[in-house]
Parts: structure tokens; sequence; C-alpha cells
């Protein structure tokens, strides 16, 4: 069984080789002819969108995490911050400026939602876009695998959906990101300053409700959001 610490070396090094990989065989080349090249840094001022007054952050969702010898493995989030992946428990953020967010995810599976959460919402042009297929080096083979490109969208089915990343103020829901399975997703937002919460809202957790273990954890499925 992988510990934390030699998971995450790992992730990190898959994200490394799918960036290459996929630029050399197109996945990509299409986004990377048009757009700034990211820098997987949290904090990093250049961003996908060429602005230099944006602020990137990059989370990377991943599965074999150990939660504990009785749970087992849970997804989670994750920050990626200079080659290395650390808690997404407390995230800090320029408030009143545009972030551009990446999230690469590995999982997947899906779960049970709300249909409400399967829409784009708080985001600055009110979509969010999806790029297909994290899993391009799957050992399924590529026979196995669509790459689709990019798409742009509002919303998603919720049939597809792995996870969220849903940010709260107060109780009040301000940014809904859906996360379709095995894909990467891009969306530009502000906030005000304030602290907030976010939580993923697909059941994906341990328990009978799938609401235990990684979902009511603090830097598993939820954390705070912090913007000043």
């Amino acid at each position: 069984m992988f510990n934390q610490s030699s998971s995450n070396a790992i992730v990190v090094a898959i994200v490394i080789a799918i960036v290459a990989v996929g630029a050399g065989t197109g996945l990509f080349a299409g986004y990377f002819m048009t757009q700034a090249p990211f820098e997987q840094t949290h904090g990093s001022t250049t961003t996908p969108t060429g602005s230099a007054s944006a602020y990137s952050l990059v989370m990377v969702i991943t599965t074999n995490n150990v939660y504990n010898s009785t749970v087992g493995d849970q997804p989670a989030f994750f920050v990626l911050s200079n080659g290395t992946l650390k808690s997404s428990a407390n995230i800090s953020i320029p408030a009143n400026r545009e972030i551009d967010l990446t999230i690469i995810n590995y999982d997947g599976g899906n779960g049970s939602l709300p249909p409400i959460f399967a829409n784009v919402t708080g985001t600055l042009n009110g979509k969010e876009t999806i790029y297909n297929n994290t899993n391009i080096n799957s050992t399924n083979g590529t026979g196995q695998i669509a790459v689709n490109g990019s798409v742009q969208v509002t919303s998603v089915n919720a049939s597809v959906v792995a996870h969220t990343f849903t940010v709260f103020s107060n109780g009040t829901e301000v940014l809904n990101l859906p996360i379709v399975e095995s894909s990467v997703i891009q969306a530009s937002f502000t906030l005000a300053p304030g602290t907030y919460s976010w939580q993923c809202e697909v059941a994906c957790g341990s328990g009978s409700s799938g609401w235990e273990g990684a979902m009511n954890t603090s830097g598993w499925m939820a954390g705070i959001l912090t913007a000043q």
C-alpha cells in the first residue's frame, strides 16, 4: 500500500507526464497554440488567459489516498504548488482579483449529487471549460480512452460528475464547478474579501450515505477558502 507522500509524488510525476504527452499527441495542442501556457504554481501570475493580473490556482483530485486502516482509500483535493501536492484544508487567494482555477481530476467514477450542483455558477462568464482526458496514459490502453478536446459548458449531465468544487459564504452558494470524470476543468472567478467554506457536493466518501470519511474532513473533500 502506498503511503500519502509516495502517492503524492507519483501523482505529480503523472501530471507532468500527461502535459508532455498531451502536447505531443495534440490533446492540448489547440489550447496551447492559442493560449499562454500556465505555470503549475499556486500564486503564479502567468495564466491560461494571458492576463498578467490574474492569479493562478491549480488543484489535483486523486483517489488512492489512505484515510485510515478502517476506511481505506478516499478521494482528496490537493493544491499543486511548485511541483508539490499540498493540503487543500486552507486555501488563500487574493480578494477582488481574477482567479484562474484549473482542476485536474484523476477520478474516473461518479456519485450521487443534487441536480442543481451539475450547473456552473459564480464564474466570470457563467461557464467552465472541460478538457478530456486525464487518463491518457492509463494501462487500459488508448482504445478505451476518448479524447474529446475541449468544450465550454454552463452545465453537465449529473451522471458523469465525479466531484464538485462548491464555495459557500455563510451557507449561501457563491461558486459551483461540476467536475466531470477523468477530466481537466478551467474557470475564472472573483471573490470579495472574506472567509468561505468549500465542499464537494457529490456523495463520494465512506459510510452508507457517502458523506462520511473524506466528505466531512477538511483537506479531503472540504476546507476553508480565504480571500484577502
